[in-house]
């Protein structure tokens, strides 16, 4: 397994969370074009920290990522084209919908211009550094390039997702919610990507027939105020689609079949997790029998998936 921390920093807080949420949108989004998915292949996670440090984690599962990633200091964040510049456009509704204060957005193009030459700034290996930052900034301009206030955000639209499944076994259930787990990280990587929203929360519900999963994510209307529930449904059932093409749930099997609890707990389901959902748990042994493509197929022929738009009331049915 290949591990990488990366480090850099900028000393204006919401300019370096911007710049985080582009940069970890752009490695994402470049995995996922050359066939590595999150919990199968990958994990990937950004970082910032009030006094504008950010750290980037990979861990690498596979040789094909492990590859891609080999030279992911050196990678150039994607920032769009002018005049929209719409991936800068996206990770502003993320970090405004994800922040509870207002944020106050200063001169545009001096900030592209910042991110740029942050963006140009070598990352450092985490265990190549000594101390970082080193001392204060005295650049008060660049501090108050962006800033949260001390006023209210402003409501942002909630998108709702929702997958259920009813099935009497509850073997098949958990199976299929340990498929939901996967499917909507890609899911909610390209609907954060492709409409600029911010995911907030997961909820699961089990009763003795049926499990309920639901995503929340947050858009905030001001940036884009266009974007439609059918558009966002539609991206939903193409990323879907792709996912679950054989040869993916094919790995997917394998990774369940080949789930230890000794050898490797922390790439095996979590057990925690799975207790509190459905008071009942799956070993090893229970992920081998019950992880099979028929069996995932079948769960999937059987799931149902809604996206709701809270401002609208409109709901899709994929």
């Amino acid at each position: 397994m290949k591990h990488f921390t990366l480090v850099k920093h900028h000393p204006c807080t919401q300019l370096a969370h911007l710049y985080k949420h582009l940069f970890v949108t752009t490695v994402a989004d470049y995995l996922y074009r050359h066939g590595q998915y999150k919990l199968l292949d990958y994990a990937l996670n950004g970082a910032t920290y009030d006094s504008g440090v950010i750290i980037i984690s990979a861990e690498c599962y596979a040789k094909t990522s492990a590859k891609l990633l080999q030279d992911l200091a050196m990678m150039k964040t994607d920032f769009g084209k002018a005049p929209f510049y719409l991936p800068i456009s996206r990770a502003l509704s993320q970090i405004i919908a994800e922040e509870p204060e207002a944020i106050f957005i200063g001169d545009v193009d001096t900030i592209i211009g910042e991110l740029r030459l942050l963006d140009d700034q070598p990352w450092q290996d985490l265990d190549s550094v000594e101390l970082l930052p080193k001392g204060a900034h005295g650049d008060k301009k660049l501090l108050d390039l962006m800033y949260t206030t001390d006023q209210p955000a402003a409501k942002p639209r909630k998108i709702k997702l929702q997958l259920h499944l009813s099935d009497p076994s509850i073997e098949l259930r958990m199976l299929w919610r340990e498929l939901v787990r996967f499917l909507n990280l890609s899911i909610g990587q390209k609907v954060c990507q492709e409409f600029g929203t911010y995911f907030t929360d997961e909820s699961v519900k089990d009763s003795a027939n049926s499990t309920t999963v639901v995503s929340i994510f947050l858009v905030n209307s001001h940036i884009l105020p266009a974007t439609k529930i059918e558009e966002i449904a539609a991206s939903v059932k193409h990323t879907l689609e792709t996912i679950t093409m054989p040869e993916v749930l094919q790995r997917f099997a394998n990774y369940l079949s080949l789930a230890s609890y000794s050898a490797n707990p922390h790439a095996a389901p979590d057990e925690d997790r799975i207790l509190r959902e459905f008071g009942a748990i799956l070993g090893s042994a229970g992920w081998k029998k019950i992880a099979s493509v028929e069996n995932l197929s079948k769960v999937l022929q059987a799931m149902r998936i809604t996206v709701k738009d809270s401002a609208t009331k409109q709901i899709k049915t994929i």
